[in-house]
């Protein structure tokens, strides 16, 4: 399971944190400065989210070392998050974290992360909060099925040309039940192989009648492992199927 593509530098790093805290529904800073009891502090990423009327605070320090992170962060960070009130404090790391650095974080509300560990935490709530919902609002269900079974009138479109579209149209149907939508941040039992969903090439169930081939999809899309880039890929391939059964007039009609 991976969200996003691994940063290239610290400042990358501070963006796709912040990006994936905004999109799990926390209101996030880049490099804010704040006023602690001892001195005026800068912290790469500051996020909030309320919950029920209350307000749950982290701070993140991005770091993109080559050497591993000393013990000394670990506690400049606590210090930090203590004089704040902040409720969690991450160090989200390329390298490694000395044996000192990991130790000390035992039982405090500091914790140590590499990117992947990072995603990893957060990816249910920037699924439910931000995937799911971007991905139904790309795969439309508002086309008439039974119309679109008995369409004949290819004077509008070449007969070979909307078998194609067709085609990708079951595709698009077929990638929105693969991915579970959920209405809230209750788990179930649905959401055990969310991780797993990607690429589809591997993951994506078909009849015993079908084959990879018959969704019609991109190979970009079949072999896309990263979920945020996966969106974009989808959005890409989708926009000018339903551009073209727009043409069609093949919508329900609501009473």
């Amino acid at each position: 399971m991976i969200i996003k593509v691994k940063p290239k530098d610290w400042r990358e790093l501070q963006v796709k944190v912040g990006e994936i805290l905004s999109e799990s529904n926390f209101k996030v800073e880049i490099e804010k400065k704040i006023k602690s009891v001892r001195s005026e502090i800068e912290i790469d990423v500051f996020a909030e989210e309320i919950i029920d009327d209350r307000t749950y605070t982290i701070l993140c320090e991005c770091k993109m070392w080559k050497s591993n992170i000393p013990q000394l962060y670990v506690h400049g960070l606590r210090t930090v998050v203590h004089d704040i009130g902040a409720n969690k404090g991450y160090i989200i790391s390329s390298s490694k974290f000395q044996k000192g650095s990991v130790d000390s974080t035992g039982y405090t509300n500091i914790e140590l992360l590499t990117w992947n560990e990072f995603q990893k935490k957060f990816f249910k709530s920037w699924y439910i909060n931000f995937f799911s919902k971007r991905l139904n609002s790309i795969i439309k269900s508002d086309y008439d099925s039974l119309a679109i079974q008995l369409f004949d009138d290819y004077t509008k479109i070449d007969k070979c040309k909307f078998s194609q579209l067709i085609k990708k149209y079951n595709g698009l149907k077929e990638v929105k039940e693969h991915f579970p939508f959920f209405y809230s941040n209750i788990i179930t039992e649905e959401f055990k192989d969310i991780e797993e969903k990607l690429p589809l090439r591997n993951k994506i169930k078909l009849e015993e009648w079908e084959d990879i081939e018959s969704l019609g999809l991109t190979d970009e899309i079949l072999d896309e492992v990263h979920y945020s880039d996966f969106l974009i890929l989808i959005s890409d391939f989708a926009k000018p199927v339903y551009q073209e059964l727009d043409k069609l007039d093949l919508f329900i009609e609501y009473n």
